[in-house]
């Protein structure tokens, strides 16, 4: 504003320069001339010296006005007064009322001060006898109309500013507004096209929660190709749409409650497409309110998990099921059998557990390969899961056993193991029956252990190991057997375990020995010997050959017991020929010793380490060891009796007694057991079978010794039927070779 006045009063200032220079000179009044050149100059500076600053240049430009006003008031006269009002009047518009006021008083103090003292003649003709007043009531009169006029100006341009200022506010707070609002249309340009290019799914409702509503007044791009919809489709429609049959009920209540209490809500629930396709959605819904706080709308942001619960379910199973049958495993069986067993001690209601193995499942494995294997294991699955309720639950828990956990039978106890029994009996019927694998037949049998809950104390760890050892009874009462747990159970197998420690201590701890029963002829004179083991234990004292012979088959100690027997025969049939008796000594052979692949090696070794000849050795073998690989056995039997080793049927009649492998093996002697030389001559089915076992071995060449013998009767009647020899109490009782030696000394 200052810069333009400057120019405005440089500009008029100079115009009207020029005529009044002109006039002085005509006049020869040079002084205005130099007034008027000065004037200009100095306003020339003030307009270019544009560093200097406003109040400055103000205060400059105001002086040169009131110098010039106060050079006329000597020169021209009333003239003057024009200029010296305009220098208030310019102070108030530059710098303010207060400024304009102090000029109003400079400006009255010089026309009294100017005008009285050197008599400036105003053409004011009155009091021309009194100056003083006269210049008192001209600068009254000046002042007056100059301070009307320069308050206005100053109250105006006060006014004017205050205005300007609140315009000036008004102008920012509406850039900043503008620059807020574009900021916000950006913000929601974008905000908006970042919705429509989501992922995933956006939907927003209004806040009608009648008439079927929600309803949809916007759905995203997302939207559309996850759902099939378009978007013409869906809006107005209900937020519900996408649910179906399958879509949990319980969710969409629980969804229903959460909008009509207006509180967020977050939910996993099956959806479907415009095409009925499943899918898997994660919903996140929550209210908008308004400034008042009111709920107006519902946004639900939508997201496909089918790939995370396809994975979830994945893990699922790999962590809790079979993965070859698709049964429950181990684990989910101990965690429902956990439940379970809670529920049958809160309601009183036995349930059962049923622990079930596979007979010979090995062989069928074995002969046929893993493939055939796994497909009867499915097979098993299919039949059990068919068999049984839905509350039941059926788990494989490895190999070919099975465990069904049945629930809630009855609240007594007998009742409750009566239906327990005829369930394992359907069970057992079930596998019983023949499989078709791959036009194939194959027969498979089951052992089931029975244990019922809920008892004292139980946990789901003492179910399984109670079934699976009424399991073990089941199978060692013959196999596709069903057996009950009973306490005693337990008890049994923790001193088998014991048992078994303790044996396999024995020979290291020389409790072990061998004693020797004579087989003699008619005459009473002995042909040989059977040595027999026995364990004299430093805490049980003598413990039955019935009782650790079974333990050390199943757990594999037979084999070093059975190479510790043919040592211990070398060097009892060593002394015996020292003592002048040269009959040949009979030992038992496990076939799971027989079986070893370096059995043949050790016995040649042993002999030959012993120098003992193998003519007078006799292997006592079972029938069972001629069920498999009946080839191989031969072979083997070949190459021990190149070494003179001869074999003798023990037990014969109580097992396989197939007359095929008696013309194909390179047998020497049958004998017959003492279950049926006790029946003999009273009971005529086993005199009968005594009877035809003589008379078999007479045809195939073969030597007879019958085991057993403890009365005249029975000895009298085998020596009628020419027995070859007998063995019994009657003739004698196993004793200790040093002791037998002893006692034939004293007989002679």
């Amino acid at each position: 504003m200052l810069g333009a006045i400057l120019s405005v009063a440089l500009g008029l200032g100079g115009i009207t320069a020029v005529p009044s220079i002109l006039m002085a000179l005509r006049d020869r009044l040079y002084s205005v001339v130099v007034i008027d050149v000065l004037a200009i100059a100095w306003l020339f500076v003030m307009w270019r010296w544009r560093t200097l600053s406003f109040t400055i240049r103000s205060w400059n430009f105001l002086l040169i006005v009131f110098a010039v006003g106060v050079f006329f008031l000597f020169k021209v006269g009333p003239v003057s007064q024009i200029y010296m009002m305009a220098v208030p009047v310019l102070a108030a518009l530059l710098l303010g009322l207060r400024p304009a006021i102090l000029m109003l008083v400079v400006n009255a103090v010089t026309l009294v001060t100017v005008g009285y003292w050197f008599d400036i003649d105003l053409q004011f003709d009155r009091y021309h006898d009194q100056p003083f007043l006269r210049w008192i009531i001209i600068t009254l009169n000046f002042t007056f109309i100059s301070s009307v006029i320069t308050v206005t100006c100053g109250v105006l341009l006060r006014r004017l500013e205050e205005s300007l200022r609140k315009q000036m506010k008004i102008s920012l707070h509406l850039q900043q507004e503008q620059k807020s609002l574009r900021h916000a249309n950006e913000e929601l340009r974008l905000i908006s096209a970042a919705v429509e290019n989501l992922n995933d799914m956006v939907m927003i409702t209004d806040n009608n929660l009648s008439d079927q509503g929600p309803h949809l007044v916007f759905v995203n791009k997302a939207f559309e190709r996850s759902s099939g919809y378009s978007r013409h489709e869906a809006i107005g429609n209900s937020l519900e749409m996408l649910f179906g049959a399958n879509s949990d009920i319980h969710e969409i209540h629980r969804i229903r409650s959460a909008m009509a209490d207006r509180h967020a809500i977050r939910s996993e629930i099956i959806s479907y497409t415009k095409n009925a396709d499943e899918f898997w959605l994660e919903v996140d819904i929550r209210p908008i309110n308004n400034q008042d706080g009111h709920c107006t709308h519902y946004v639900a942001i939508e997201r496909d998990i089918t790939d995370r619960k396809k994975a979830e379910l994945d893990i699922y199973r790999l962590a809790f099921f079979d993965v070859l049958t698709g049964l429950p495993n181990r684990r989910l069986l101990r965690d429902r059998m956990g439940v379970q067993l809670a529920n049958a001690q809160r309601t009183g209601n036995y349930s059962a557990v049923l622990f079930i193995d596979l007979d010979h499942f090995k062989t069928i494995n074995d002969a046929r390969g893993h493939a055939v294997g796994d497909v009867l294991l499915v097979e098993v699955a299919k039949r059990l899961s068919q068999l049984l309720r839905e509350v039941d639950t059926v788990a494989r828990i490895g190999g070919d056993e099975f465990v069904v956990l049945v629930d809630s039978l009855d609240s007594h106890i007998e009742l409750a193991g009566k239906l327990a029994l005829t369930i394992a009996e359907k069970v057992r019927h079930a596998l019983s029956q023949d499989f078709l694998i791959n036009d194939q037949i194959y027969s498979s049998s089951c052992s089931i252990g029975v244990s019922l809950m809920p008892k004292p104390g139980q946990s789901a760890d003492d179910l399984l190991r109670e079934s699976d050892t009424a399991m073990y009874r089941a199978k060692t009462a013959g196999r596709n057997q069903i057996a009950f747990f009973e306490g005693a159970m337990q008890t049994e197998v923790e001193e088998r375990l014991t048992l078994e420690r303790d044996l396999a201590k024995a020979l290291d701890q020389n409790e072990l020995h061998m004693v020797m029963q004579a087989q003699v002829d008619q005459n009473g004179v002995p042909l040989g010997a059977e040595l027999l083991m026995r364990w004299n234990n430093k805490r049980r004292g003598m413990v039955s050959p019935a009782t650790f012979i079974p333990l050390a088959e199943e757990s594999g100690l037979i084999v070093r017991m059975g190479d510790w027997v043919l040592l211990q025969a070398c060097q009892i049939l060593k002394h015996l020929q020292r003592e002048g008796f040269t009959f040949p000594l009979s030992i038992n052979v496990s076939p799971k010793q027989f079986r070893q692949k370096d059995f043949v090696d050790k016995v040649s070794a042993t002999l030959a380490g012993e120098g003992v000849d193998g003519n007078h050795l006799i292997f006592e073998v079972t029938e069972g060891l001629f069920i498999d690989n009946l080839q191989e056995t031969i072979s083997r039997m070949d190459k021990l009796a190149d070494l003179g080793i001869r074999f003798s049927i023990d037990d014969f009649g109580t097992g396989y007694s197939s007359l095929n492998y008696l013309k194909r093996l390179p047998l020497y002697e049958l004998k017959i057991d003492k279950s049926f030389v006790q029946d003999i001559p009273d009971d005529a089915n086993g005199t009968a079978i005594v009877r035809s076992i003589l008379s078999m071995a007479k045809q195939f060449s073969l030597k007879v010794v019958a085991e057993g013998v403890e009365t005249q009767e029975q000895a009298n009647y085998l020596m009628a039927n020419e027995c070859d020899s007998m063995q019994g109490f009657l003739y004698s009782k196993p004793t200790a070779p040093d002791v037998w030696v002893e006692q034939q000394r004293a007989k002679h």
